[in-house]
């Protein structure tokens, strides 16, 4: 991540409306702030090095627990806000969160790269490993959907349905379904 010492004034209006509306915090209260898509950290020019390494270790921790005190950076967060106050403290665990997404992404994408062709030779094939019956698997989907249609899974990531025929097909692979129904 490219570290650029500012000065307030010098933040982009994006920046600013983050700053403002997400982090409450005023441009004369500016201290950090990360363009994630850029990898870019903007720290105001009067921070000390010492500090700006410590945000740059907080951002980059490679685990989930950032906020502990002895395995993570708990003390260090702790300081930043006594120091700095809130809206650095969370601008620095939200640039923290956003890597561990991004990090899981990619592993995700990687892991289906590998997964899918699977998968589709078995979709492809004349004679495929389990014959799947199609309505049963649109039914499943379908109470998956309706389950609860403004509810997502627990990142937002996807509805319902597509969770619901995972737990199917597992059931199935399982070997705890015959015929389309529990054993």
């Amino acid at each position: 991540m490219e570290v650029k010492k500012i000065q307030p004034k010098e933040l982009s209006t994006c920046l600013i409306f983050r700053l403002n509306s997400l982090y409450h915090a005023e441009l004369s209260e500016f201290i950090a702030i990360t363009d994630n898509k850029k990898e870019v950290l903007y720290v105001n020019n009067k921070v000390p090095q010492e500090d700006i390494d410590g945000f740059i270790e907080a951002i980059m921790f490679p685990e989930y627990w950032l906020i502990d005190d002895e395995a993570g950076k708990g003390k260090f967060l702790n300081y930043v806000y006594e120091k700095y106050g809130y809206h650095t403290c969370r601008a620095l665990m939200d640039a923290h969160s956003w890597r561990l997404e991004q990090k899981e992404k990619q592993q995700a994408k990687k892991a289906a790269k590998d997964i899918i062709p699977l998968i589709e030779r078995e979709v492809n094939s004349n004679n495929p490993i389990v014959e799947y019956d199609e309505r049963l698997n649109y039914e499943i989907w379908e109470h998956g959907f309706n389950y609860n249609r403004s509810s997502f899974t627990p990142e937002n990531v996807m509805g319902y349905g597509p969770v619901y025929e995972f737990y199917f097909g597992y059931l199935l692979g399982a070997g705890l379904l015959k015929g389309g129904g529990a054993v």
